[in-house]
């Protein structure tokens, strides 16, 4: 009898010293792959099992690869908090290299802990060959069906099936899902205890998808044993949910928004401040709009592509000024010039008119509360920025870490304005909400995390080096730094400059400027970082 092992496992050692804190390392970590034959351009799961062994909780994983000939096509999302004792296996789906031939896929597991600092020192490598020849493997064959597409909140059934090709019995351990964000595993057939040679069996699943849009994969982990050798198997297919509101009745809306449900149904759209300083009132029907809306937004599978496609028509339709000359969206829809605010008060109108929970934002002294206007919309992930004036159209952590925040972050926080959301039930002066803790609430973590998404996984410890050596104030102004160049930039200056220079860049710039009015993009003082401008 012949076997052949689909799982190959690799035993690392992992020292590490970090910043001279700790002298035990903060997790086992074991390595496998599931495949070491693989047709190029097939896909092939990296498992990385991870054992918090440590004395504080794990907060993140990043997976580096040493060839860039593979592709990262899903990561893993890891838990909020890995508590010590605890562990979980996470799984990596890449893409092979599109050549044939023999690759040596060295991989190495970086992780974060709740105090912000980085490990390193584990390593996996696999020598993995790409052929036209591969076949399927030897032991077990597992085969996953699933819809390529569900709607949001609807229910889909997965079917598994898993074939023995051997001439023993295997014992099947386990049978576990890496669902997308937000998906629930609503029932489950048993998982036998033993599967007798060339036999198989179908097991059929239930999943909710989630109000939301996504596009990845799904992923079935098969764990067996035999001979007393643990081992597992894993398929991954592709599933993309896709989630328009404007086609949901009004139970499933309330359903999928909750609280935020009222921000369809306004009347509405700024409140009596506005009226009484623009004499004009925002009061409109949604019906009204919805057609044109329709046709603006297409065949857009999400909140945010129908509001990125208004926004684009809306690029295209109207030039802009300062003068604003009306608050109703029907009569502000008929202009050829409209001013930004006037812009902000259409795309919210538009987007509502097509049941998508949306408001105006603005800045607030006090006095008066139409400075800063954009839209925010909402999605089952976060609330969404969409800010026309400086061309933006995102997640609200995405504008936090964008150019023009810092700037409405000194406006807060050195004088005093606060952040508003529209919400008038009537039109007797303000009646906003204020929302300034949405916008600054662990301001640091979040720009944190979206720096380090932007940056290449080499580069990740290298921030962290930075930041630690950094005090609370110039973290931050660190972060707004980072935050404002694309991407490329961001990992060229990065990589070019040591730790020390940033530190020392970081401590003067942020001591010339603290004291100062910021610009309304922060794009300058980057450039000024890297040596651009003089």
């Amino acid at each position: 009898m012949v076997m052949r092992k689909t799982l190959v496992p690799v035993v690392f050692i992992s020292v590490v010293l970090v910043f001279g804190c700790l002298f035990k390392p903060p997790a086992e970590v074991r390595f496998s792959v599931d495949k070491t034959l693989v047709r190029p351009g097939g896909t092939l799961h990296v498992m990385v099992f991870v054992n918090n062994t440590g004395k504080v909780g794990l907060t993140g994983a990043t997976l580096i690869l040493g060839d860039d000939n593979f592709q990262i096509l899903q990561e893993p999302k890891f838990p909020d908090l890995l508590k010590v004792g605890d562990s979980v296996q996470l799984v990596w789906i890449l893409r092979a290299p599109l050549k044939p031939g023999v690759y040596n896929l060295k991989l190495s597991l970086e992780l974060t802990d709740e105090l912000k600092r980085s490990w390193t020192g584990f390593y996996g490598q696999f020598r993995i060959t790409v052929s036209d020849e591969a076949g399927p493997p030897d032991e077990l064959k597992l085969n996953v069906e699933a819809p390529s597409t569900l709607t949001g909140g609807k229910t889909a059934q997965i079917n598994v099936t898993i074939e023995n090709t051997l001439e023993v019995p295997v014992d099947l351990r386990d049978i576990s899902f890496n669902l997308m964000d937000g998906m629930k595993l609503l029932s489950a057939d048993a998982l036998p205890d033993t599967l007798d040679a060339h036999k198989k069996i179908e097991l059929s699943y239930t999943i909710k998808a989630p109000y939301a849009y996504r596009d990845g994969y799904i992923s079935v982990i098969v764990k067996y044993s035999l001979s007393g050798a643990e081992s597992s198997i894993v398929k991954s297919v592709p599933l993309k949910v896709v989630w328009r509101p404007w086609e949901e009745d009004d139970e499933t809306l309330q359903t999928a928004y909750g609280l935020r449900y009222h921000w369809i149904t306004d009347e509405y759209i700024v409140d009596g401040y506005w009226m009484e300083r623009y004499n004009s009132t925002s009061a409109f029907n949604g019906t009204d709009l919805r057609n044109l809306t329709l046709k603006v937004i297409g065949n857009a599978e999400s909140e945010f592509q129908a509001a990125q496609a208004i926004y684009d028509w809306m690029m295209r339709t109207y030039s802009f000024g300062d003068t604003t000359s009306t608050l109703e969206p029907s009569k502000i829809l008929l202009q050829d010039r409209i001013s930004y605010a006037e812009a902000q008060i259409l795309m919210t109108a538009m987007l509502r008119s097509v049941n998508v929970p949306a408001r105006i934002v603005t800045l607030f002294n006090g006095t008066n509360c139409t400075l800063w206007p954009m839209t925010e919309f909402y999605t089952a992930d976060s609330w969404y920025v969409a800010d026309i004036k400086h061309g933006f159209v995102g997640s609200l952590d995405e504008y936090l870490a964008s150019p023009y925040f810092p700037k409405l972050y000194q406006l807060v926080t050195r004088d005093g304005y606060r952040v508003v959301a529209q919400s008038p039930s009537s039109l007797n002066g303000h009646g906003h909400v204020d929302v300034t803790g949405d916008f600054l609430a662990d301001l640091e973590d979040r720009l944190l995390r979206i720096v380090t998404e932007r940056l290449k996984p080499e580069l990740r410890s290298k921030l962290m080096i930075v930041m630690n050596n950094l005090d609370e104030n110039q973290r931050l102004y660190a972060l707004f730094l980072f935050s404002a160049p694309n991407k490329e930039d961001l990992n060229r200056v990065l990589s070019t400059y040591s730790t020390r220079k940033i530190e020392q860049d970081v401590k003067t710039m942020y001591e010339f400027y603290r004291t100062m009015t910021w610009s309304d993009d922060f794009t300058r003082y980057w450039k000024i970082f890297a040596g651009e401008v003089g």
